[in-house]
């Protein structure tokens, strides 16, 4: 029957990751994967396709730019 692979303790896995610091960012990037870094695209509105930044007002009162 199969079975996983026996592990190391704790400790040494700790100490073999380079402190605790280490070892506890390595596990947390493996589960939550990496950084998001970088530019993101602009929000657009729904209502005309448009950068969110050149609409008037804030929240929920955002008024579309007018049209040339």
């Amino acid at each position: 029957m199969w079975q996983p692979p026996r592990r190391k303790p704790l400790g040494q896995r700790i100490r073999d990751a380079g402190g605790f610091y280490r070892w506890f960012n390595a596990a947390l990037i493996r589960i939550a994967g990496p950084a998001d870094v970088g530019v993101r695209p602009l929000p657009l509105c729904r209502n005309c396709n448009t950068n969110v930044r050149a609409h008037r007002g804030t929240g929920v009162n955002l008024q579309c730019p007018d049209e040339p």
